[in-house]
């Protein structure tokens, strides 16, 4: 067999693969910046690549000093270049004139080749969404918008890591109008008890609840629980599955309710609340939560939930899916007509959740919180910001108060674009928490 040449860089698999994980946990910023160029630009390429950036003048340095050792060319003089940096993590950088020099060297990147920008996750603009999602929402109209990685840093916080790309998808025209002012420090979001990203191993599932495909763990249902409840507060999750959050409410001494489309996940929900012995109140109904206010249910202190990722689990192929499958095991929520994760249209789809979202606010005390777990999606070569998008949606009527990530390193790591392009494994999830005032 051909073996198939390695157009993007010169990484073999054991370098290529770690960088695929959509997580990484930061040593420093000069190891962040040298794996970036290694991956991004084909040292060997004759002529050698060029390499532009933007940021505070010690990132610039380890741009510059790093790109000298590889034998590449740096400078932003440059008529073409095949990848651009741009920093926005110091405090004095000005993101207007950030934008305004994207603007102008963008346009002289060579086909394919990427533009990698860095910012503090928590940093929030006058809208109360944060400047990173804000701004990969504007700049997915002029460049390709590709991925995003989550730099782990060793005190608790993140950095997010956008990536675009120059193709024949990119328009090159810059918005009209761009979001630029950020609030001051005071104003980010606040911080928990714990990590802003935790790396969780979810304990065995037993046989009924392995039944579910997309089940998310009890000891991160433990960790927001506790930190948003006390003992007597009441918890709702209006997509309950199994049960997790009404079992560790339970156990944790809350009061939990929650309701169930799937007759299947209802039953075993159910069981599994009637064996823990408490005196707390409790219920799942059997229905849908698009119809949440026909349920009789008590004022709520917390509400904690995880969507259907859209309609992922119908996709043809998808290797879990296909495992899942060979053990007779279900591959998706239901078959039900109402179920969410059976929906085509993604907006359709958005707009359903948000529904159902705004309807479990009206439910909700003031000054409650409400955590969501989600995912941001990849689908046929299109990249769907789920998180950003309920974000944007749901700061209408709530506020954004914390952002945490759930980080899976228990996965084994698919070659996505393996020797041809960047695209991650999708190995984090977006723990949204907003509070009602």
């Amino acid at each position: 067999m051909t073996k198939t040449q390695n157009n993007f860089n010169d990484l073999g698999p054991k370098k290529w693969l770690p960088f695929q994980k959509s997580f990484t946990v930061f040593e420093n910023l000069d190891s962040l910046i040298i794996k970036s160029l290694r991956f991004f630009t084909k040292t060997s390429h004759v002529p050698a690549p060029n390499v532009g950036s933007f940021g505070s003048i010690d990132f610039q340095h380890k741009i510059k000093s790093n790109v000298k050792k590889m034998g590449i060319n740096y400078g932003n003089k440059q008529n073409t270049f095949d990848f651009l940096a741009v920093d926005l993590v110091g405090k004095n950088i000005d993101l207007e004139s950030a934008l305004n020099w994207i603007f102008q060297f963008a346009p002289k990147l060579n086909s394919r080749k990427f533009l990698w920008i860095l910012l503090p996750t928590n940093r929030v603009n006058d809208n109360g969404i944060p400047v990173a999602w804000s701004l990969s929402d504007q700049l997915a109209g002029y460049l390709t918008r590709k991925d995003e990685k989550i730099i782990c840093l060793p005190d608790g916080n993140t950095w997010t890591s956008l990536y675009f790309r120059k193709d024949e998808n990119s328009k090159l025209i810059p918005p009209k109008s761009i979001q630029t002012s950020q609030r001051q420090a005071s104003h980010k979001l606040y911080s928990l008890s714990f990590k802003s990203w935790f790396i969780l191993k979810p304990k065995p599932r037993s046989r009924d609840e392995i039944l579910h495909p997309a089940k998310y763990p009890e000891n991160l249902v433990s960790m927001y629980v506790q930190e948003f409840t006390k003992k007597g507060d009441t918890v709702f999750d209006p997509m309950s599955g199994t049960g997790t959050t009404q079992v560790e409410s339970l156990n944790l001494g809350r009061h939990a309710f929650g309701i169930e489309l799937s007759k299947l996940f209802h039953r075993i929900a159910s069981n599994r609340c009637d064996k823990i012995s408490t005196k707390c109140d409790y219920s799942i109904f059997l229905g849908d939560a698009r119809n949440i206010s026909s349920f009789n249910l008590p004022e709520l202190d917390y509400v904690i939930t995880s969507p259907p990722y859209w309609n992922m689990l119908n996709m043809r192929g998808a290797e879990i899916q296909a495992a899942r499958k060979a053990k007779g095991l279900q591959t998706n929520y239901s078959d039900n007509d109402n179920d969410l994760g059976n929906l085509d249209d993604y907006q359709n789809f958005l707009d359903i959740l948000v529904d159902i979202y705004d309807k479990t606010i009206a439910k909700l005390k003031n000054g409650g919180h409400f955590t969501i777990v989600v995912k941001n999606i990849k689908k046929k070569g299109n990249h769907y910001p789920l998180a950003f998008d309920l974000t944007k949606r749901l700061v209408n009527f709530i506020q954004l108060k914390h952002i945490g990530f759930w980080c899976q390193d228990d996965l084994q790591i698919a070659p996505y674009g393996y020797k041809h392009t960047w695209v991650s494994n999708t190995f984090h999830h977006y723990c949204l928490t907003f509070q009602k005032s």
